[in-house]
This record gives C-alpha cells, structure tokens and sequence, in this order.
C-alpha cells in the first residue's frame, strides 16, 4: 500500500520561488523540471476540506504527523482552532508549501505552525549534533497565507530550529506574524509580506540566534514594531533591502518599525546591517523608524551598520540610546516631528554622508528635523547636509545639538536655514566643529547664532563660513580660529 494515499509531487523548482501552475491533489503527478522533483502529501488526502468552514485541524496534523518530508497545501480556506505542531525531532525534516493559492485560517490562541527543534549548538558546524543534520534542518514554509482570526492567533513559530527558510509567505491580522523563541540558528526571511498584523510582524523574543537574515519583504501595518528584537543574544543580523512600512501607532508610545531592545539582563548584540531598506511611517507619540536601546554600560548594544536606507515621516528617525560602534551612512532621512537623528549615551559612532530633508510634496515645511548628541563619548559626524531644521527654541538649541558630550567632531557638514541656531555645543569637552558651511540664506533671517558655545572647555571652532556676528562662544570654552564672516548669503 506504499504511496497509495494520492500522493502529490510538486516541482522543486517552486522551491527556489519559481511559480508553476496548481496541481492536483487527487492524484500522482510528475512535473519535470531541469532539477528533478520531490513527493509531497497533500493535506487534502488526510481529510482536510478547504472550505473555510470545516475544522481541518485534525487533517493538518495528521498530514504533518505521518512523517517528515513535504506536505503540500492546495488551492482552499483551511480552518484551524489549534496550533499544528512540526516536531521535528520525531518527525523528521519537514516542509509545508503551497503555491498561493491557500489560506490557512488559525481561529484559536497560539502559533498557526509551531516548528520545534532539538538544536542547542551555536551556528558553527562542530556544534551541529548529527541529529539536527540528519532529522531537523532546513525546515522550509513558502508559498501560501496564514490569517489570523484570534486576538492571540500567531502566525509562526520557531523553537530551537536549525536553517528554518521562511519564503514567499502572507502572514496576516495575528497578533505577531513570526514568532522565535529560544535557540534558533541560520535563518532567512525572504520574499514574504508580514502585513497588517495586531502587534508584530517579526518577533525575536529573547532568543539565541546566530546569522539570521531578513531580505526583499515587505513589513507592514505592524502596530507596535515591524521586526522586534528583544533580549537575548545576537549576533549576524542582516536586515536588507527590505520595505518597512507604517509599523506605528498614533495612539500608544514608543511604536517602530524597527526596534532592538538589548535592556534586558545578560542581553547582547553584534554584528548587525540595516542596510537599502525603505523605513517610514506617521508620527506617533515617542514613535521612531529604527530604535536601538543597549544595555548600562555600553556593554550590550554594538557594532551595527545603518547604510543607504531610505528612512522618514516619524516622530525620531533614527534613536540611538547606550550604543557603541555603530555606523550611520549614506541614507537618505526627511521628515522627523523631533529628531533626525538622536544619540543619547553612545560611544564611538560615526554619522556621515547623509541628507536631512524634508518632503517637498507637503508644500510647506512644519516638522522638526534636526540632530542631537547628548551624554555621549566619540562622535564624527560628517559630510551631512541639513536644511531648514526648526530644532531648538528661542531660548537654546539649534539644527545640530551637543550637550554635556565629550570628543564629538562636526566636521564638513553644511547647516543652512535653520530656525534658531545652527550648530550649538553645551557642557562640551575636546569637540571640534570644523569645515562647515552653517548660514542662514533667507533675506529677512531671524536666527540667533551660527555656532554658539556654552559651557564646557578645551573645543575648536575652526575654518567655518558662518553668517556676520553668527559666533557666540563663551569665554574660556573654545579656540576660535580661520573662520570666515559673510555679509550675505546672495
């Protein structure tokens, strides 16, 4: 009676995210492809009905439960009310894959899908139990939806899982799209939509994870946080090329559309890109696009690229809080109600060729932008253009701020049209501003100072084109020197 269940193939060339046309499920079927085939068990041939209405939870489970392999969900709604579980050590290595046309429907509290896995190594090979390498890797979910319809449903979840490939995925309206818990190793989320779902698209819940990848998806309408990290240990986080959009809230605080959060006792993080992502969103109360809250000390929240992202439209842009050896170039950021960019307690950062802009479609220009150091120990920022920046008050503040900070370098950086102030240093100590162009342009300009020092010893405010009278620096707290005064900026 071997394979006399309706058994269906389907093409391994879907699995690499070519699309082929449905297949059957009441039969055998061969398509050939230049990369050969594999045998898979449609859920229909346990039983599952697919009509949105019968509870096909007992027919999932059995699919998955008669052992290891690929089982194929075809064209239909399929209601379930509990989660399926994918044991992977006492089923073996184990796929579940459509090609679009299904909709898996979790009515109940809890993973729709929840992959466990025995790995307790690290990603290097030698700690891959031979196990792992023979039952568990590699779990593969592609190509079909999982719609939420519980306040607690959840999309999928990852438990000490080794080489778990998430792709072409709808995962929808759960109260968190992907769900990692515990040990996971070498993941990749690609070509998915995590959208519109009740908290968060993409959760790492004080998880051990080495290399994990997120790339080419769109994260969506995810209230509280687009991709979460938060607790555990990090390393080779790779968030690239991604659309991260309109993950805010304008009702509750502290929403984002990317949020690391290393707080958390015994926390840590290195070696992560965000890099030629699109990250934006609305304003909402303490809101930001990509938020990094490190650990006391410094000790917990380092080495980080932030490259050629496309990044506006929140309350902060860019939240930077007990950092270390983190890197901010050559994105393009617009449209903060706060701050562009704010560093608070970071230590060893570079920020340099990026512009602070403002969307032009708005017609008139009404938020914030701006940059503010604060607390913070070995800063350059560099080669950034900001315009029109109403940081500040008429009391203190200015387009750029830096305050009770020590060894920060604004260097080469044109500050044109700001508000109030251009550049201000206050309490700071051996900061040098240097190179820059920081002039008000507008015929009946209403600013206060260029650059103003206050406070603070040992600074160098040098070689800059300041407008005439625009450098206020208190006695004692700076060489001045080179600087040139215009009269006009026509």
């Amino acid at each position: 009676m071997i394979l006399r269940k309706n058994l269906l193939v389907v093409s391994l060339f879907f699995l690499t995210n070519t699309a082929f046309a449905a297949l059957p499920s009441s039969r055998a079927d061969l398509v050939s492809t230049t990369l050969g085939a594999i045998v898979a068990r449609s859920v229909k041939d346990y039983g599952a009905v697919g009509d949105g209405k019968a509870n096909d939870t007992a027919a999932i489970r059995a699919a998955v439960n008669a052992g290891g392999g690929v089982v194929y969900f075809p064209k239909g709604k399929y209601r379930i009310t509990h989660p399926v579980v994918v044991d992977l050590n006492a089923r073996g290595k184990t796929s579940l894959v459509g090609t679009g046309g299904a909709c898996v429907i979790m009515t109940g509290a809890g993973p729709a899908f929840h992959f466990i896995g025995t790995h307790n190594g690290t990603a290097a090979p030698d700690s891959v139990r031979d196990q792992v390498w023979e039952q568990e890797r590699l779990p593969i979910v592609t190509g079909f939806e999982i719609r939420g319809a519980h306040p607690e449903a959840i999309g999928l979840r990852l438990e000490k899982t080794m080489q778990a490939t998430l792709t072409n995925l709808l995962i929808r309206r759960c109260k968190v799209g992907v769900h990692l818990v515990r040990r996971n190793h070498n993941l990749i989320i690609d070509h998915c939509h995590i959208y519109h779902n009740r908290q968060v698209g993409i959760d790492f819940d004080n998880v051990n994870l080495h290399q994990a990848i997120i790339s080419d998806n769109h994260i969506s309408y995810n209230p509280v946080a687009g991709i979460r990290l938060v607790g555990g240990e990090m390393r080779n986080f790779q968030i690239v090329g991604n659309d991260i959009e309109y993950n805010h809230d304008v009702k509750n605080e502290g929403s984002a559309d990317v949020l690391i959060d290393m707080r958390p006792k015994g926390s840590t993080f290195g070696e992560g890109t965000i890099v030629g992502n699109t990250i934006q969103a609305r304003p909402s109360p303490g809101g930001a696009n990509i938020r990094f809250l490190g650990g006391k000390n410094l000790s917990t929240g380092g080495l980080l690229a932030i490259t050629g992202n496309l990044i506006g439209s929140q309350t902060h842009n860019i939240h930077l809080v007990n950092c270390r050896g983190v890197t901010v170039s050559g994105n393009s950021i617009y449209s903060a109600v706060e701050h562009s960019l704010w560093l608070e307690n970071c230590a060893n950062v570079v920020a340099g060729n990026n512009t602070i802009d403002w969307n032009p479609d708005h017609k008139k220009k009404h938020l914030v932008d701006g940059i503010l150091i604060e607390s913070c120990k070995g800063v350059i920022l560099s080669n950034t253009i900001i315009e029109s920046s109403f940081q500040g008050s008429s009391q203190t503040g200015g387009a750029i701020d830096v305050k009770t900070s020590e060894d920060v370098a604004i260097v080469n950086c044109q500050v044109l049209d700001f508000r109030f102030r251009g550049i201000t240093l206050t309490d700071a100590v051996r900061c040098r501003v240097a190179g820059c162009s920081v002039i008000e342009r507008r015929q009946a300009p209403t600013m206060g100072a260029s650059i103003q020092v206050k406070g603070g010893r040992d600074n160098l405010i040098a070689d800059n084109i300041v407008n005439r009278g625009g450098l206020s620096i208190a006695d004692g707290t700076a060489t001045v020197r080179g600087n040139l005064e215009i009269t006009s900026s026509k």
